[in-house]
C-alpha cells in the first residue's frame, strides 16, 4: 500500500560560491570547473541533511557496508540492500526511505518584489526558470534584436519523407524546422511564462524578449587558486597548486527543489535550515514555502498531441530513450548527455560513470502512457532523486 507524501517545496539560498564537479577527471595542468547541480548531488544533500536531524550515527552505517562487503563482492542491487540495512541499524526511520526529492531548479525573484524580514520565502514572489528546450531555435544574428528571431521544431508530417533519414527507432520522424535561414539552438532558459507559451504550442510571434534569460543574467563563474594540504602535518604539499571555477549565482536569484515526504517527516524536513551542498561542503540555507511553486503545463485539445520536455537530466538504461514512453514516441530532440559520476563516502571510491539526456530534450508523442510517473527515468531510485523530471505541452500533427 502506497504512503500519502506531503508535497513540500523549499529555496536553496547559497550563502557563498558553490562547486559542483563533472565527471571528468581531475588532474595536473587542469581547471575544475563547476556545472549547475545535479539530481543526484541534490537528493544527497537532502537525505544526509535529514538524517543528520534524527541522528543517525555515520559511523555506525559505514561498518555496517564494511561487514557486508568484506565478504564477497556485493552487485548493484545487494549494495541498495546493504545501504538500507546499514541505515535501519544506524537509526533511519522508515518514513525516511519514501522520502522523493525533485530539481533543483534556477529560481529569481520578480522585479519589484521584496520579501519581508522573515525566513519564509512568498511563492508569489519567485518564478521558475526553464533550461531551453532542445526544438527552440534562432537565427544568429538576431542577438540584439529586441526580440530574438526564434523558429520552433516539429515533427516532419507523416506523408513527407527526408532523403537519407534513418530513425533511430522504427517509425519515428525527423524533427524539421521551416526556414532557410541558417539557425542553431537556443542557449540559455525560459521563464515560467515563455515555457507556457512554449508548452501551448504558440506561434514564435507571441513570444517576448522577456521569456528568455540568458546564463549571464543568472550565475558567473568565480576563477581560484589553491593548494593541496597534506592530511598528516596539515602543511602544504609541493607542487599542489590547483585552479577552479567556483559557480557563483547573481542577486535575486537561487535554486528551488521540492520534496515529498510523508507525514512522519515534515517536521523533520522543516527545521532543516542549512545545507552542504556540492563540493567543500559549501553552505546553502534552507527556506521553506508554505505551498509549492506553480509548474506551467498543457493539456491536448481538438486533436492536439502531448510532447514532454525534460527539466532535470533523466537516466535511461538505453541512453536518451525513455522506456516509459515506448509505443508512442514520434520524435525526439535531445540535445546531447551529461557524465554522472560522484564519489562513494561509503565505498572511498568513485561511482561508475552513467549518462544522462540533458534537461531540455524534448518528446514528441502519439499519446501519454496511463502509467507515466512524474518523472521518466527508468530506475526507482533515479527517480526516487529526482532525475527525469519533466513539463506536459501539446503539438500540431500536420
Amino acid at each position: 500500500m502506497s504512503r500519502q507524501l506531503k508535497h513540500m517545496g523549499a529555496l536553496l539560498e547559497p550563502l557563498d560560491v558553490l562547486f559542483f564537479r563533472d565527471g571528468r577527471p581531475f588532474t595536473a595542468a587542469t581547471r575544475g570547473s563547476s556545472g549547475l547541480p545535479l539530481p543526484q548531488t541534490t537528493a544527497g544533500a537532502i537525505w544526509a541533511s535529514l538524517l543528520r536531524a534524527v541522528g543517525c550515527d555515520f559511523d555506525k552505517l559505514r561498518a555496517a557496508y564494511i561487514r557486508a562487503a568484506e565478504k564477497r563482492r556485493l552487485t548493484e542491487t545487494e549494495y541498495q540492500e546493504v545501504w538500507r540495512q546499514g541505515l535501519q541499524e544506524a537509526g533511519a526511520p522508515d518514513w525516511f526511505f519514501s522520502v522523493r526529492i525533485r530539481g533543483p531548479w534556477l529560481v529569481r525573484r520578480r522585479r519589484g518584489e521584496k520579501e519581508p524580514s522573515t525566513d519564509k520565502p512568498d511563492p508569489a514572489h519567485w518564478e521558475l526558470l526553464f533550461p531551453m528546450p532542445a526544438t527552440v531555435f534562432s537565427f544568429k544574428k538576431s542577438e540584439s534584436a529586441a526580440r530574438p528571431e526564434i523558429w520552433l521544431g516539429q515533427p516532419l508530417s507523416r506523408n513527407q519523407t527526408l532523403p537519407g533519414w534513418k530513425p533511430p527507432r522504427d517509425g519515428m520522424r525527423p524533427i524539421w524546422v521551416k526556414t532557410r535561414q541558417d539557425v542553431e539552438t537556443c542557449k540559455g532558459f525560459l521563464t515560467a511564462t515563455g515555457m507556457q507559451k512554449f508548452l501551448q504550442n504558440k506561434p514564435p510571434q507571441d513570444f517576448s524578449q522577456q521569456d528568455f534569460v540568458s546564463e549571464s543574467e543568472l550565475f558567473g563563474y568565480d576563477n581560484r587558486t589553491g593548494i593541496g594540504i597534506n592530511p598528516v602535518r596539515l602543511t602544504s604539499e609541493e607542487h599542489q597548486i590547483y585552479a577552479a571555477s567556483y559557480l557563483a549565482l547573481r542577486q535575486e536569484v537561487a535554486f528551488y527543489v521540492e520534496l515529498h515526504v510523508p507525514p512522519e517527516g515534515e517536521s523533520v524536513w522543516k527545521s532543516v535550515s542549512f545545507l552542504r551542498w556540492g563540493g567543500e561542503g559549501k553552505q546553502v540555507a534552507v527556506k521553506h514555502f508554505d505551498r509549492p511553486l506553480e509548474f506551467p503545463r498543457a493539456v491536448p485539445q481538438q486533436g492536439q498531441k502531448p510532447l514532454v520536455v525534460l527539466t532535470t537530466p533523466g537516466i535511461f538504461d538505453d541512453g536518451w530513450y525513455p522506456q516509459c514512453l515506448a509505443g508512442e514516441l514520434v520524435a525526439a530532440a535531445v540535445p546531447g548527455e551529461v557524465a554522472v559520476s560522484g564519489w562513494d563516502l561509503v565505498r572511498r571510491g568513485p561511482k561508475p560513470t552513467r549518462f544522462a539526456a540533458s534537461a531540455g530534450s524534448v518528446y514528441f508523442l502519439e499519446r501519454l502512457p496511463e502509467t507515466l510517473s512524474d518523472t521518466l527515468s527508468d530506475k526507482p531510485l533515479d527517480q526516487q532523486q529526482g532525475w527525469g523530471c519533466f513539463l506536459q505541452g501539446v503539438w500540431n500533427d500536420v
